[in-house]
């Protein structure tokens, strides 16, 4: 009889003890679920607040419109994985290829199907000629086609969808895609057939980035003032010019609406900056390093990244206020200024995202 009445004692006693222990992991979970919510309502409540007052532009922090943390941190010709957003089984490698401008190459971002959907895409909805203009009234690009695909009305709305959501997570810092003023335009598809170009020209306000797919492979992508390392291209410049006399130029020309091309200075692609060529090229030339030639191989579903506005105030001639304490407005980067080199190996395809704050 004692016995009996010690084991179901136990029995009684383990029973309590699992029902406290439910009661302690329910009360942890009610908790948790709290505090989890506290969070969803505090971060809604902020973006709520952030899209009813938009930071304007003139006021915005020059950061805010630069690459994120995890691509800031990069130094010339390190990589880093990173994921799809919407698939996170695909990954890609993004790698600094210019400390100014902020540029960087994701590599396989897209597949090569990716990459012919799109030009598919592009061709079915008759592309036109592409009109550009630049100095007297002549156009600033030749034999190129366009077509603008949006992710609303494509066919391929998922795929381009996800795209969009993907590069923009990655890419953009979280104080820009919550505001007011922030949009992305549709893609720009682009055809150059042979010998087709592109002047030197900016992106310019209120275009703060730019992503350029490369659809086929074929690239020509050439940035004459990038900076790789401490090898600044005004070394090699016969003018003589400083940094500080040509960005200071380069402003004059912007604030009066003229052409990036009327800097009329001696720069030559593959001595001058970085440029951007298909990998066979780059194979024919030796494969040089970025380091040494400014040279980057490029694979079609790779897509060059770079920003259009300073964010470095590190220099005196680059000081974030005025002398009245007032916040300098920010400003375009000079070194962001590319061109499209004439395509020699026949057709190139080309994809933009362009990326907006600001009206």
């Amino acid at each position: 009889m004692v016995l009996h009445i010690s084991v179901y004692s136990n029995r009684h006693l383990l029973k309590m003890q699992k029902q406290m222990q439910t009661k302690r992991q329910t009360q942890r979970m009610l908790q948790s679920t709290t505090r989890t919510a506290f969070w969803i309502i505090l971060l809604l409540h902020l973006q709520s607040y952030c899209i009813s007052h938009p930071i304007p532009f003139s006021q915005c922090h020059p950061s805010m419109l630069g690459p994120p943390p995890t691509l800031s941190s990069l130094s010339l010709g390190q990589t880093l994985i990173l994921h799809r957003l919407s698939d996170t089984h695909r990954t890609f490698t993004a790698e600094r290829i210019s400390n100014e401008p902020n540029a960087f190459l994701l590599r396989n971002v897209l597949t090569k199907e990716e990459c012919r959907d799109i030009i598919q895409e592009a061709l079915t909805s008759n592309m036109t000629t592409a009109q550009t203009r630049g100095e007297e009234e002549n156009s600033s690009r030749r034999q190129s086609s366009v077509a603008w695909l949006s992710s609303d009305k494509s066919t391929s709305t998922s795929m381009l969808s996800l795209l969009q959501n993907d590069v923009n997570s990655i890419l953009v810092n979280p104080q820009i895609t919550t505001a007011e003023h922030f949009r992305i335009e549709p893609l720009q598809v682009l055809q150059y057939q042979k010998g087709g170009r592109y002047l030197t020209h900016h992106d310019g306000h209120p275009r703060f980035l730019t992503v350029i797919h490369y659809l086929n492979g074929v690239a020509g992508t050439w940035f004459p003032f990038a900076k790789v390392d401490a090898v600044d291209p005004l070394d090699f410049l016969e003018e003589g010019y400083t940094a500080a006399e040509v960005r200071e130029k380069f402003w004059q020309i912007r604030q009066n609406e003229g052409v990036a091309s009327s800097l009329h200075l001696n720069v030559v692609p593959g001595t001058h900056g970085i440029v951007l060529v298909e990998r066979d090229v780059w194979a024919e030339m030796g494969s040089p390093s970025l380091e040494e030639s400014g040279i980057v191989p490029v694979d079609a579903g790779d897509a060059l990244v770079f920003y259009n506005y300073e964010t470095n105030y590190e220099d005196d001639d680059k000081k974030e206020s005025n002398d009245d304490g007032i916040r300098i407005p920010p400003r375009e980067d000079w070194r962001a200024l590319h061109a499209g080199l004439p395509s020699m190996k026949g057709s190139k395809w080309i994809a933009n995202h362009w990326f907006r704050y600001g009206e």
